[in-house]
């Protein structure tokens, strides 16, 4: 609700959070060299993640190999996380870029969200919203108990 009532805040989301450091609080899990992984405070599953690039880009072709390689490979890492923690019977992983494409941040970030059979329902079509089975500080610490230790 704090999306729909308030609007898109000012500023960069992902900046602003990875300048707060890791915590429940920003929803940032692991800061890496050139990366870091943080949850999507609107998520549309369940421990829903963000990869984003530590430097504010707005497209890939901006990143540098090393953030590229350390991206790709966070994806594999969270992908596996997400399988064990949350029992994700798959994952969803992918780029949004631009506003034609739905993206609404312009830091670029990679979306690794966590599916199940069966995750969709009748809400979004009959009452506009997602349902969550889970608060996002519970996620968080649910993924941070094995993240801390990467």
């Amino acid at each position: 609700m704090d999306y729909v009532l308030k609007g898109r805040p000012s500023g960069c989301i992902a900046c602003e959070a990875l300048a707060g450091g890791v915590g429940p609080r920003t929803l940032v899990l692991h800061r890496g060299r050139g990366i870091f992984v943080m949850l999507n405070r609107y998520p549309y599953n369940t421990g829903h993640l963000m990869i984003c690039p530590v430097r504010h880009v707005k497209e890939p072709s901006e990143m540098t190999d090393a953030e590229l390689l350390e991206t790709m490979q966070m994806v594999a890492r969270c992908s596996d996380l997400l399988r064990r923690r949350m029992n994700a019977g798959g994952i969803n992983a992918g780029l949004n870029l631009g506003a034609a494409s739905g993206g609404s941040v312009d830091h670029m970030h990679f979306h690794v969200v966590p599916r199940w059979v069966g995750d969709t329902n009748f809400m979004p079509v009959v009452a506009g919203t997602k349902t969550l089975v889970e608060m996002l500080d519970a996620t968080w610490s649910r993924l941070r108990e094995e993240v801390a230790a990467w």
